[in-house]
């Protein structure tokens, strides 16, 4: 997380009575108001203006701010923030997939690098849900190698021009503005990569396409295109560092987490439903919960369900003491991702032919739960980084 001191006024007591409030009313609100409408914005493959503006109206978006910005100055947010991403994706991955972008790497970059102007006009009108933001990094030939961004940022009279490509950019299409990695210098590699931030009405900015993916349909998703974008000084999100995205990257980490929550929340979806389903469905004349194989599946989902949940808390809760989280983070995304993926396969196994049937959830549950596993870095990528914090 950082190298700064541990944190002396962390109290789980204090943790755990503000994570239930919290979660007790954001779930009430995915109950009432997501939970109805998740099924048509999958069917439709469209991203939610209304419920993303009633959440800003709600205060969601600056969990992991201060008052001073229009945040919400709690005191263990990366837990709540957590909360957050796990109980909206046992709505919808979707929907939760485009909050957990703006409420967290896309509007951090402005918080911390932008300066007062512009968080008077960008970051605080995305607090408050009035402007949708995104963060762009991933390129068509560029993943995991950020090394390899072709990007480029040339400098100018005044600022930068930007000229390249992004694709997979969550909420690319409905962003008002978008934080952008480019290099300034490609034999720098890593080095030479910063943080621009690009109003979407600029010239020059145009979405190329809208993807349409199997998985989290109602998420938006796009490939962008940028030719000789101009970005004003100000809008270099450098303050005088060697490099802001290698600064930017080492806040990104804790995304893992919430990408963890994610997987979590989508995997209590499947383990609720197949739970209800398999009390309600009757074969030989009996509920089929009654069968041994379904009760042994059932308690298994459980069990996986159990092994995300306390290693996705355990590792939020450590970025709450400012703890280092790099090995922990990767561990989190690796155990929930992987784990609640097959929490939904045996959900589907439960509901048996049904499963196969779009009348039925859990078999949207299934195509979610792979956006866990790939967003934010492959299972193999967080293996990676874990295997160099262990010196191998």
């Amino acid at each position: 997380m950082s190298s700064a001191p541990l944190r002396t006024d962390f109290s789980r007591d204090e943790l755990e009575a503000e994570a239930n409030e919290f979660r007790h009313h954001i779930a009430r609100w995915v109950d009432e108001r997501l939970c109805p409408q998740a099924e048509a914005l999958d069917n439709a493959n469209d991203f939610s203006h209304e419920l993303f503006k009633e959440l800003g109206d709600l205060g969601y978006y600056g969990i992991m701010y201060p008052e001073t910005v229009g945040g919400s100055g709690l005191k263990y947010p990366f837990t709540c923030f957590s909360i957050l991403c796990e109980e909206l994706a046992r709505g919808s991955m979707s929907f939760a997939a485009g909050v957990c972008m703006q409420g967290s790497t896309a509007t951090h970059t402005v918080f911390q690098w932008g300066n007062e102007n512009l968080h008077n006009k960008y970051l605080k009108p995305a607090l408050l849900g009035e402007k949708i933001a995104a963060f762009a990094i991933t390129e068509p030939n560029s993943g995991s190698d950020a090394a390899s961004l072709r990007t480029r940022a040339t400098r100018t009279e005044g600022g930068f021009l930007l000229n390249g490509s992004k694709i997979f950019t969550t909420n690319g299409t409905v962003a008002d503005f978008i934080t952008v990695v480019a290099t300034t210098d490609p034999t720098q590699g890593l080095k030479g990569l910063d943080l621009f931030l690009v109003d979407t009405n600029t010239p020059g900015f145009s979405v190329g396409r809208k993807l349409d993916k199997f998985s989290v349909r109602s998420s938006d998703t796009a490939e962008l295109v940028f030719e000789n974008v101009f970005v004003p000084d100000e809008c270099y999100l450098n303050n005088d560092a060697p490099s802001s995205f290698l600064n930017a990257y080492k806040s990104l980490t804790v995304d893992r987490i919430f990408t963890a929550a994610l997987a979590l929340g989508g995997g209590r979806a499947a383990y609720d439903s197949a739970l209800r389903y398999a009390k309600e469905r009757e074969q030989f004349g009996q509920p089929i919960s009654k069968f041994q194989a379904i009760q042994f599946r059932l308690v298994d989902m459980l069990a996986k369900l159990e092994q995300s949940r306390l290693y996705t808390y355990h590792a939020a809760a450590l970025a709450d003491q400012n703890a280092s989280i790099t090995t922990e983070a990767a561990l989190a995304k690796i155990v929930a991702a992987e784990g609640c993926h097959e929490v939904c396969e045996m959900a589907m196994s439960v509901y048996g032919g049904y499963g196969l049937m779009n009348e039925y959830p859990v078999q949207r549950f299934l195509r979610d739960s792979y956006f866990p596993m790939i967003g934010g870095g492959t299972g193999d990528i967080m293996r990676h980084i874990v295997s160099r914090q262990l010196g191998l």
